[in-house]
């Protein structure tokens, strides 16, 4: 279905630039911080933190930072082999959306890196995946017209909460009374717009954040995992590994 060709983070560069080619490969992007400039087919269009980019094979496209300086992004550059496969992209122009599930997809892209540097045994397969799983993200997030107003509306709302409140202990009781609705319906209503339950999404964003607590700080395991609301520090690394593949101690240790 899908030919991976390569996955790279670009990690504030300040001379970073691309100069004006056409693609041989499609091109996905996930702009994580500062600014970007993208010039393709003659149209300007800039990247800021939380932009999704897609870019299909054959376009003429160059880039480079924004006057506001150097920025991040991951970026996976592949072929589609069976476009049948994957209707959604055929023939599709370049398109850029704002993410409902940015967090999420963040993680993925981590994850994927991860697997793309490491190289262990069946990588690629496990790499191609994830760009599959990425892509129908994607797909589904730039079709949301087809969900009622209301039920993205009220996902959004629920994603503002977690978002403010996946440190503590999140309670599906609590948040259906604040948004006044029942525990059901909006746990069904979230899993149905976006693929996840509410308690799963928290597990990413703690995950995503642990990431980059033990990356950046001398912040502990266990410190990280009493932080993210985590009963104890096995079921932290238990989390931790199911999701990402690998324990936290991987992260610590680099």
């Amino acid at each position: 279905m899908l030919e991976l060709h390569s996955v790279h983070l670009d990690d504030m560069h300040p001379n970073w630039r691309i100069e004006e080619a056409a693609t041989p490969f499609h091109i996905l992007i996930l702009q994580l911080k500062g600014e970007a400039l993208y010039f393709i087919d003659g149209e300007t269009i800039e990247l800021s933190k939380g932009d999704l980019l897609y870019i299909p094979a054959g376009t003429v496209r160059s880039g480079k930072n924004s006057l506001a300086g150097p920025h991040k992004k991951y970026s996976a550059h592949f072929l589609i082999n069976e476009p049948a496969k994957l209707p959604f992209y055929q023939n599709k122009k370049p398109f850029k959306i704002k993410l409902n599930l940015f967090n999420y997809m963040q993680q993925r892209f981590s994850f994927l890196v991860h697997q793309w540097l490491t190289k262990l045994p069946e990588y690629p397969v496990i790499c191609e995946g994830i760009v599959i799983e990425m892509l129908g993200h994607v797909a589904r997030d730039s079709q949301m017209k087809q969900f009622s107003p209301t039920k993205v509306r009220l996902v959004k709302e629920m994603q503002s909460y977690l978002l403010h409140h996946f440190k503590e202990k999140v309670s599906i009781s609590a948040l259906a009374s604040e948004l006044n609705r029942t525990p059901n319906y909006l746990t069904n209503t979230y899993k149905e717009i976006t693929g996840f339950t509410p308690i799963s999404y928290v597990h990413h964003l703690r995950i995503q954040t642990a990431i980059q607590l033990l990356q950046t700080s001398p912040i502990t395991i266990r410190e990280v995992s009493d932080l993210l609301g985590y009963s104890d520090q096995s079921h932290f690394n238990k989390m931790f590994k199911k999701l990402m593949g690998y324990p936290p101690s991987v992260v610590n240790h680099n």
